[in-house]
C-alpha cells in the first residue's frame, strides 16, 4: 500500500509526515511529529513542523485537515460521502 497521493493508484491516501532533519548532524528522525523535539543521535533541537492546511473536500462536502488528492474533485453521481480518513 502506498501512502502518497499518486494518480496511478487513484489518489487514495493522505501523505504521511516527512521525517525531521536535524540541522546539526543531518540525521533523519522518524518519530511522532508532535513528540520529537530532540535529535536521537546528537540531542540537538529539531525544527517545528508547519501546520497542515485545512481544505474544503468536494468529495465528502466537509473541511478536512488531513487532505488527500481526492478533495479536488466532486463525486460523479453528485452524492457526497464521508471519507474514511476524516470521519465526522
Amino acid at each position: 500500500m502506498c501512502w502518497s497521493c499518486n494518480p496511478f493508484c487513484g489518489n487514495c491516501k493522505p501523505p504521511q509526515p516527512r521525517p525531521k532533519v536535524c540541522p546539526k548532524c543531518k540525521t533523519l528522525n522518524f518519530d511522532d511529529p508532535d513528540e520529537a523535539v530532540k535529535c536521537k543521535k546528537c540531542g540537538g533541537e529539531l525544527p517545528k513542523r508547519p501546520p497542515r492546511p485545512v481544505v474544503h473536500c468536494l468529495l465528502a462536502g466537509i473541511s478536512c485537515s488531513n487532505p488527500c488528492n481526492k478533495y479536488k474533485t466532486a463525486p460523479e453521481d453528485g452524492i457526497v460521502r464521508p471519507c474514511k480518513y476524516n470521519p465526522q
